[in-house]
């Protein structure tokens, strides 16, 4: 989209905000990464980035229902390392789009040292002059994907068109988590987890396939040796309904975001049991 300066971006920007009735703020963030996105799309590096998270989840509910403040990728085929992560940003963020938007790289810097899943988190600029806006994309590897990513359709928020991009099939999406909320029970203090769980079931039009739903979520519960929780869902999830504590942070999601207020904890808590009732993973076998 081409607007003629930083007051009309900001105008559309507040009108897509009434729309979807979250923050101007949390529309112009998702405004700048499908942007990045978009360079990224066209880049060389197009196959090597794989679109995982919340964008994702965003992209696929529907940013009523969900929205996110930054960008999750996985990366294959290049080597994570410092150097070279600077290097493909620094030639993503060198790519033109009829946008005006600049992007400038600020720096790069390790997360999750200690998780089967090693990662960077790129700090970035999208310019706008005068608009600064502050980007966050962190970029894993080695991330098991069942059966395979697909190449995903991303509906752009003001044009009438879409952008190829590699991403997570719907089962491995989910399957991640489903894994985070068994495995981490009732040590998880990130509701927009179980918000996740309960969209991807309820608001999506394609039905995932269970057959393989299960074959990703023990495909991940193993990398991330986590299946004995897995085994033993119905009691983690009871435990995390029952918990003061998580029910507590479920409450603040909802003040914060309109598309929960609705939502019971209990259900979502029903939604989870229901889904792995479902693919029978009480059975222990792919």
């Amino acid at each position: 989209m081409i607007t003629k300066n930083a007051m009309q971006l900001k105008a559309f920007i507040k009108n897509k905000a009434i729309e979807n009735k979250i923050s101007a703020q949390l529309v112009m963030q998702n405004y700048m990464l499908e942007r990045l996105l978009e360079r990224i799309s066209i880049s060389k590096y197009q196959h090597n980035f794989i679109l995982k998270g919340g964008f994702l989840i965003a992209a696929i509910v529907g940013l009523d229902s969900r929205a996110t403040m930054d960008l999750d990728t996985t990366i294959k085929g290049l080597d994570l390392t410092h150097d070279i992560v600077r290097k493909v940003f620094t030639d993503i963020c060198s790519l033109k789009v009829d946008d005006d938007i600049e992007f400038e790289l600020l720096g790069v810097v390790d997360i999750r040292e200690h998780d089967d899943y090693p990662g960077m988190r790129v700090s970035l600029n999208a310019n706008y002059k005068p608009l600064i806006v502050p980007l966050s994309v962190d970029i894993t590897t080695g991330d098991k994907i069942t059966p395979s990513e697909i190449e995903y359709s991303f509906k752009l928020l003001f044009d009438d068109r879409t952008i190829k991009v590699m991403a997570y099939n719907l089962e491995t999406i989910l399957a991640e988590k489903l894994e985070t909320v068994i495995s981490r029970g009732v040590a998880n203090t990130r509701p927009r987890d179980y918000y996740d769980i309960y969209a991807l079931h309820n608001l999506r039009n394609q039905k995932y396939n269970n057959a393989v739903l299960k074959s990703a979520l023990i495909s991940t519960a193993t990398k991330r040796h986590s299946i004995n929780n897995i085994y033993n869902y119905d009691k983690i999830i009871s435990d995390v309904e029952n918990s003061v504590k998580i029910q507590g942070f479920w409450k603040k999601y909802q003040k914060d975001f309109n598309y929960a207020r609705e939502i019971s904890f209990t259900n979502i808590c029903s939604v989870i049991k229901t889904i792995c009732n479902e693919i029978n993973i009480d059975l222990q076998s792919t």
